[in-house]
């Protein structure tokens, strides 16, 4: 008897287990036959393409929202209004808006006076910014900084662009305008040139490289956030550098200093050649009363990628392959500068 009333018990719960699920999932059924079935269209910044998501899948880097003011003074509260217009001006889907939050948002950021939420949504979203204005082919309205220009019979890439006093490495205007060989430019073709010198600010505490336009009578343009290997126990020094003259070079030979434990120049292609695949350096010279003193230090590729943010290298500031690439063909000898700052 005892033996039925087990059995008896045991169907009762998996009836009303069975009872609970098919429940469910009629009401689940239920609430999506509800909720619209058409795809969710999203418009990009540029206005020239869309994505589409199914229900519920929105992706989440359109979703911007605004973190929280900083405390209320006079500065902040300006840096705050900018970075809120930027967004807004970048989020409306006109390419006419993208100059202007450009604009906005390099301003609110170099104020320094953001949160760290919005300095870090600011810096993603010029980033962003960067690659639609700058670093692509196109020359949007009103850019300060980029222009067309037809190339004449008998002109070169290098001597246009000191003909139009640029200051930016020829390098940098193949990329944007996707050419592999300046040798191939012919007469009538129109290329997009970017008035420079590009600039750079590395802050030591956060291990980072920031890259950015600015050319006197136009507005800082932050372009870029490069994250950077330091010197170890400090030894990077801090202070203004400018890019020497005639010592930026690809595949470099690497003179160890003093303190190495390499006591010969290595070559590149050699065993235990340490600037990276391409062998980027970028030599700086000291400019003020802090750095003038100092000697044989740059910027350069490394073989341990590992050590980016963190401070194992001998001296120099450090990148990984991607971004000494770009670095090079940004940075502009004599006239670009290089602040390290705490």
């Amino acid at each position: 008897m005892k033996q039925k009333s087990k059995r008896l018990l045991a169907t009762v719960v998996v009836l009303a287990g069975l009872g609970v699920f098919f429940f469910l999932l009629i009401t689940v059924n239920g609430d999506k036959k509800g909720k619209s079935e058409q795809p969710v269209v999203i418009a990009r910044p540029d206005n020239t393409e869309t994505i589409q998501a199914p229900p519920g899948e929105i992706p989440q880097p359109q979703e911007i929202e605004t973190p929280a003011p900083a405390a209320p003074n006079e500065q902040t509260s300006a840096a705050s209004e900018l970075y809120r217009q930027g967004i807004e001006l970048f989020q409306s889907g006109s390419t006419k808006n993208l100059i202007d939050a450009r604009s906005a948002l390099s301003e609110a950021l170099f104020s320094g006076a953001l949160t760290a939420d919005q300095q870090e949504m600011a810096v993603n979203i010029l980033a962003e910014l960067s690659q639609l204005t700058i670093l692509s082919p196109n020359v949007l309205e009103d850019d300060p900084y980029c222009f067309y220009y037809t190339f004449q019979s008998g002109e070169v890439l290098q001597r246009v662009e000191r003909k139009l006093n640029l200051h930016i490495p020829p390098q940098l205007i193949l990329k944007v305008n996707r050419i592999a060989d300046a040798t191939k430019i012919r007469a009538g073709q129109r290329l997009k040139m970017i008035q420079g010198p590009f600039h750079a600010i590395v802050n030591k505490s956060s291990f980072t490289m920031d890259l950015f336009l600015h050319r006197e009578g136009s507005p800082k343009v932050f372009v870029k956030r490069l994250g950077v290997g330091l010197g170890m126990n400090g030894s990077t020094p801090m202070g203004m550098w400018r890019v020497a003259l005639g010592k930026k070079m690809v595949q470099a030979p690497w003179n160890p200093p003093p303190n190495s434990q390499h006591q010969h120049k290595i070559l590149w292609g050699e065993p235990d050649y340490p600037l990276g695949a391409q062998g980027y350096w970028i030599s700086l010279e000291g400019i003020d009363e802090n750095t003038n003193p100092h000697v044989g230090y740059g910027i350069h590729g490394t073989n341990e990628p590992e050590s980016i943010g963190k401070a194992e290298s001998l001296g120099c500031i450090r990148l990984v392959d991607a971004d000494i690439e770009l670095a090079f063909a940004s940075l502009y000898e004599f006239w670009s500068t290089v602040k390290i700052r705490e």
